[in-house]
């Protein structure tokens, strides 16, 4: 009997590795070099800097905005962890009517732009204690509180939720109460998701400008945007952006230690946290309180939002001379799908990269994320510094004009927000279990293989999360939008913008409605994400 041999196909040789290599090599180099440069040519400014212009900005504003940066960081990241924290252990280990309901209505505010939210408390307050009382840095930080609270709710809740009953069953060995259990055990073990939340508050407050703006609090990053349009100067503007620059170094490499320790709250056993159940007033207190936040946060704005739409509508102003709100509503679509596929495929090829080619490739992946720690017009000063560049060079063809294009501005957006894909990628990724990779290289299967048949189907929730964090993120975005759009091209929060300038409080409602119409059905895919395993990005 003859035994039948099978002869192995030719295989690829080693110059073809090698030119694979080399390829993957120089398509994610670039791809994280062009992401970088924006933020590189902020912080390359400050070598030859103006010392007129700092001179005369800490004679005048420089120290005011310094102080009301600081003032503004600190109280709403202290009260979006404390609000954040306690709402998340509430609805985790605590069993009231209506629980889980209100533990998905509390991810709402995260729909309700801060600037959004603004106006409508702006008005509100005004009408009880006067404008010049309610243009305050105190309800300014309220404000952004309620709307920012819920990224340290994601990733608190997260982590009480993965550390199972076994916290718990320590703390009743140790003979600790509920409280005691709470402050010794569970916040301690929670406290690296806590931090992750509130880096993510951080950066949001560090870059906002649009709720400052409303209630005239002078922050570093509203200063970038007057020095901009008061000097015209973009070396002026991209000097006074170096000192943000240096801020979002420290909360990346502050963000990077915390998370070191961010896997030991992992349930450690199957058994899950069993909640408590509440009676009586305590049970009353549980639903009336998560129930008021989310009143103040989202209620009270769609409410008047949703009066002050009826009055436009009466009025005839649901348009702008650039078109009615289908217009501004496809606009938004389309700049977002397009930032969020930009953003999800460059954060593929540069994690999968990083996970493959050590520490060179995990420093190219810090760097693309340094865009999120920016202020939009820090990272749009940047972008138009390297799209003018480029404009000048022979890589563009002649007609093609890149600063003031469709193309340019979803650049920046992929910059600023890049992080949020990475991230989250990143996060569906730890999961996985080493052996699927294993045994797809032992099968002979090429790294594109792998990457496109066992990793990125195994992290199709994270995924889902990142893209709906980054739709969010992208649709309330107006700093980079406003700067960088097309001629005639207006999203819909531009549109809010031009109408609250002029305190045009109903004309902004329609507009802003449909932005939170399309941020709830970005947050009900995250929680649907949320929900089949995929973990909190940040």
């Amino acid at each position: 009997m003859v035994r039948a041999t099978t002869t192995p196909g030719p295989r690829r040789g080693a110059p073809g590795r090698r030119a694979g290599r080399l390829v993957a090599w120089v398509v994610t180099a670039g791809s994280a070099l062009l992401v970088v440069a924006p933020v590189a040519v902020i912080a390359v400014s400050i070598l030859d800097p103006t010392p007129s212009l700092w001179a005369d900005l800490w004679r005048t504003r420089l120290p005011g905005m310094i102080a009301d940066t600081l003032t503004l960081l600190v109280t709403v990241v202290v009260g979006a962890a404390v609000l954040g924290t306690s709402l998340a252990w509430l609805v985790t280990a605590h069993d009231f009517p209506g629980r889980r309901l209100i533990g998905w209505l509390l991810v709402v505010p995260l729909t309700v732009p801060g600037y959004v939210a603004g106006f409508v408390w702006l008005d509100t307050a005004s009408a009880v204690i006067g404008p010049r009382g309610a243009r305050s840095i105190w309800l300014c930080a309220a404000v952004l509180i309620v709307t920012l609270y819920p990224y340290v709710y994601l990733f608190a809740r997260a982590a009480f939720r993965a550390q199972g009953a076994d916290l718990r069953d320590e703390a009743r060995v140790l003979g600790l109460s509920r409280v005691a259990a709470f402050a010794r055990v569970a916040l301690p073990a929670a406290r690296p998701a806590i931090a992750a939340g509130g880096a993510l508050v951080t950066m949001e407050v560090l870059t906002d400008v649009g709720t400052v703006r409303l209630f005239n609090v002078s922050t570093v990053a509203d200063g970038v945007l007057r020095v901009w349009f008061g000097t015209g100067s973009r070396q002026a503007a991209a000097e006074l952006a170096t000192t943000l620059v240096a801020t979002a170094l420290a909360l990346v490499v502050i963000e990077r230690i915390l998370r070191r320790g961010a896997r030991y709250s992992r349930r450690a056993s199957g058994r899950p946290m069993t909640p408590v159940r509440l009676t009586g007033v305590r049970a009353l207190a549980a639903t009336a309180g998560p129930s008021v936040v989310v009143a103040v946060a989202a209620g009270v704005p769609l409410v008047r939002l949703g009066a002050w739409g009826v009055e436009a509508r009466r009025a005839g102003a649901t348009a702008t001379v650039a078109g009615g709100v289908w217009h501004h509503l496809g606009a938004t679509l389309a700049v977002a799908g397009l930032a969020v596929a930009v953003c999800l495929g460059v954060g593929s090829g540069l994690v999968l990269f990083a996970r493959r080619h050590g520490a060179l490739g995990r420093v190219m992946v810090r760097a693309s994320a340094l865009g999120y720690a920016m202020p939009g017009p820090v990272v749009a000063v940047g972008a138009v510094i390297v799209l003018a560049a480029l404009d000048r060079t022979d890589l563009v063809p002649g007609p093609v004009v890149l600063v003031g294009s469709l193309v340019g501005l979803v650049f920046a957006l992929g910059v600023r927000f890049l992080a949020v894909a990475v991230n989250g990628i990143e996060s569906g990724l730890d999961q996985m279990p080493a052996s699927a990779v294993a045994s797809a290289r032992t099968l002979g299967a090429r790294p594109i293989r792998i990457a496109w048949s066992v990793e990125l189907p195994s992290v199709r929730p994270a995924l889902v999360a990142a893209a709906a964090l980054l739709t969010i993120d992208v649709v309330k975005e107006l700093p980079i939008t406003l700067l960088l759009r097309p001629f005639g091209f207006d999203t819909l929060a531009v549109w809010v913008w031009q109408a609250t300038s002029e305190s045009l409080w109903a004309q902004a409602a329609v507009p802003s409605l449909a932005m939170i119409a399309v941020g709830s059905a970005a947050v009900g895919a995250l929680l649907v994400a949320l929900e089949r395993g995929a973990e909190v990005v940040s």
